[in-house]
């Protein structure tokens, strides 16, 4: 499905988050980074990206604001598995939407008001189940080839962290190009568009446990669009709840395909 982002602005439009992206991605540690390892031992960005890697192996919690905009989710690395909602407040419309993977699978589940939800065919009582044969490959989907859940961070620090400083043993400082990765909490381009040559060097600020994991990446944009603004937290590690298939999901009609386009 498009980004959140373009989705609230479809819902608004009637023809249809920001800041730092939130990637989940099942994978192998980026090279010379061992998971665990006291970030303190590490240069200041390699620490950072040692923290951030650490949320790739092992299930945990998370939560997210974005603006008037708030979500949360969970994430399960070694099962492949993840959800993702967020909703707001656009205009005078209560918008809401939501992702569950269980790789390779994916259901979404959308509220944009009664006549929205009627012209797109959304049925927000129940999950649809997506046909990924039918999502056109320029898509941007909470989900990987593989199947793996796909929501956002790993790809923004691995392409968009610039300068990075520590200013203890667990806090950091820096900026970050939040245009460096193009996952479903990207900026909508009209806010990049906006910010100009700024998007490419928002200040961020992060916060790692004893253990070396992330537990908070605030992304402070407010000075150049508060819609480069984001914050993120992440808790409950290695005891989430397990995520799986939605029980009372049905296929999605062919108009809810158009959102992918």
């Amino acid at each position: 499905m498009r980004h959140i982002t373009v989705l609230f602005v479809l819902a608004l439009t009637a023809s249809g988050l920001t800041g730092c992206t939130v990637e989940t991605q099942v994978g192998t540690p980026s090279a010379g980074r061992i998971l665990g390892a006291p970030t303190a031992d590490l240069p200041p960005k390699e620490g950072l990206l040692a923290a951030v890697d650490a949320l790739d192996g092992t299930s945990h919690t998370y939560k997210i604001k974005q603006g008037n905009k708030t979500g949360e989710g969970r994430i399960d690395p070694a099962n492949k598995a993840a959800m993702m909602s967020m909703g707001g407040r656009v205009e005078k419309l209560d918008i809401s939407v939501a992702y569950t993977v269980v790789a390779p699978e994916l259901w979404v589940k959308a509220d944009f008001g009664p006549l929205l939800n009627k012209e797109w065919g959304l049925d927000p009582a129940h999950w649809l189940r997506i046909d990924r044969s039918k999502v056109g490959a320029s898509a941007t989907l909470p989900i990987d080839p593989a199947g793996a859940p796909r929501l956002g961070l790993t790809e923004l620090c691995k392409d968009g962290l610039g300068e990075v400083e520590r200013t203890d043993a667990t806090h950091y400082k820096g900026t970050v190009d939040v245009t460096a990765a193009d996952t479903v909490l990207a900026p909508s381009s009209d806010a990049v568009r906006k910010a100009g040559t700024k998007a490419k060097a928002v200040p961020f600020t992060a916060t790692v446990d004893a253990k070396g994991r992330l537990t908070d990446f605030t992304v402070d944009g407010d000075a150049i669009d508060p819609e480069l603004s984001m914050r993120l937290t992440f808790a409950g590690f290695g005891s989430v709840q397990p995520v799986t298939e939605p029980a009372d999901a049905i296929p999605a009609p062919d108009s809810v395909y158009e959102l992918f386009e």
